[in-house]
């Protein structure tokens, strides 16, 4: 009986602690998109080079809260996923004009891969809602013809970004 409630109790902070943690990372990488919101809008108008290169560097993580803490920034309600991995494909959600908008940010040194682009537009088709993709890669044609094709979904990279 004794070993029953040692393996209750086990499972019980196992199931507990790992929200926890998972909580204290989210903390963390918002606390550090801040730091990095505020550095970037201190030299913003200096050196856009910089800007962009240092954004590829960053956490992939951090970049995907980075890119809600702008939103937020701007005035915009955001909703930030429970989760960063297995999130199905959206990073978090955005309140434009009473419109939502699924947001997929994605931190890339090079072209971005066209089915990332495809399956997010395919999410934000089959959900009903537009999509903003952005990303710190490269976009090549095939990805710009996905988004000709499905018109529900905004690519986000370069001077835009």
């Amino acid at each position: 009986m004794t070993s029953f409630w040692i393996f209750f109790f086990i499972i019980f902070l196992f199931i507990n602690f790992f929200p926890v943690r998972r909580n204290i990372k989210h903390k963390k990488n918002i606390k550090a998109a801040k730091k990095i919101y505020k550095r970037i809008n201190e030299i913003k108008n200096t050196n856009k080079g910089w800007i962009f290169t240092y954004l590829r560097k960053i956490d992939p993580f951090v970049f995907e809260e980075l890119i809600l803490h702008s939103f937020r920034q701007k005035g915009y309600k955001i909703k930030r996923n429970k989760k960063y991995t297995g999130d199905g494909g959206i990073d978090g959600k955005v309140i434009i004009n009473k419109q939502i908008y699924f947001i997929q940010a994605k931190r890339y040194t090079d072209f971005i891969n066209p089915r990332h682009v495809e399956n997010f537009a395919a999410l934000c088709q089959k959900y009903k809602v537009k999509g903003y993709f952005i990303h710190t890669g490269k976009t090549g044609q095939k990805s710009f013809d996905i988004k000709k094709e499905y018109k529900n979904i905004e690519i986000i990279s370069g001077n835009k970004l």
